[in-house]
């Protein structure tokens, strides 16, 4: 308790799903909605509602009399528009059904509360050409905003010169880190990902988060992005799995016991040998799933032992 920061959450923070519904953070109980993005009156609903909940890092308490929205995040998904095939990816690959409209509620909850950090996600943000005329006139009038997405960057260099002058971070996410395995797992060009992300990497306007997303069938590459990010200067480095990892996979099973044992040594050998290089980074840099770390044994001990508590977390 004494290391959660106890906040009225919904007024640091909303998150706006994709069919409009809006929730006070990103994880959270679905008896939390706030209400939905077409409700009328939705801004005084938000501001005059109380949000009691609990997790690993906040406490959400009752508003005070002299409490008002001071919103230091708005998370939204614009459509579900992408050019990717991943193998995990359940959604479909179509524009919603009312995204014009769901568009223009997404400008009026901008405007109305000014957050200082935009998080624009859903589908492929760089090939929505509605999404990103909405972001760099944004970015234009409110130059201090910072501006954030999830991508792939599996786009044409134009695109990314674009994406250049509207975002502050993009986080660049990975199934694979082969040409074959990445066009499997993705139906996407590695070479072209690994272009875009050389010239975002030595132009330095954006901060840069390589991302891996671990699955049964790309887990041997793991160590191979692992030793090529740690020895980047970005934002950080997110090593996390797909959520159905357990569900799609018997891990109990001899022969995932034994991956996991091979894993753990690949990837602690590239701890090690990177060790000074990832403790002079000083602050919180490397993100595990509690599911990844727990298959590698990347567990607190290890951290501790080697000196990476500031460094290195177990995603909550």
């Amino acid at each position: 308790m004494e290391n959660k920061t106890v906040r009225v959450c919904h007024f640091a923070k909303l998150k706006i799903r994709c069919n409009g519904d809006i929730y006070p953070c990103c994880a959270v109980p679905a008896d939390q909605k706030l209400g939905n993005i077409f409700n009328e009156n939705i801004f005084e609903k938000i501001e005059n509602t109380d949000v009691i909940c609990e997790c690993e890092m906040f406490k959400s308490v009752a508003r005070n009399a002299d409490d008002r929205p001071n919103l230091n995040y708005i998370h939204f998904e614009t459509s579900n528009v992408c050019q990717a095939s991943c193998v995990c990816c359940p959604q479909k690959k179509e524009k919603l059904p009312n995204e014009e409209a769901h568009m223009q509620k997404i400008k009026e909850f901008i405007e109305h509360y000014k957050p200082r950090n935009v998080i624009a996600i859903g589908g492929e943000i760089l090939v929505q050409k509605n999404s990103m005329e909405m972001l760099f006139a944004f970015k234009s009038k409110y130059p201090d905003m910072q501006f954030h997405t999830i991508t792939n960057l599996s786009v044409s260099e134009l695109i990314v010169k674009q994406a250049e002058q509207i975002f502050d971070k993009m986080t660049v996410s990975m199934l694979g880190f082969q040409p074959v395995t990445y066009n499997f797992e993705m139906g996407l060009d590695l070479d072209i990902t690994m272009r875009n992300f050389n010239c975002l990497y030595e132009n330095k306007k954006v901060r840069l988060s390589p991302k891996y997303l671990a699955m049964p069938t790309n887990l041997p590459e793991l160590p191979l992005f692992f030793d090529w990010a740690v020895k980047l200067d970005v934002e950080k480095i997110y090593l996390h799995n797909i959520h159905e990892f357990k569900r799609v996979a018997q891990t109990a099973d001899k022969y995932w016991v034994t991956t996991f044992a091979k894993l753990e040594k690949a990837m602690k050998k590239v701890f090690q040998e990177n060790s000074d290089l990832i403790r002079g980074k000083n602050r919180h840099f490397i993100s595990i799933h509690p599911l990844l770390a727990e298959f590698i044994k990347i567990d607190e001990q290890f951290i501790k032992e080697n000196g990476f508590e500031k460094i290195v977390c177990i995603a909550k």
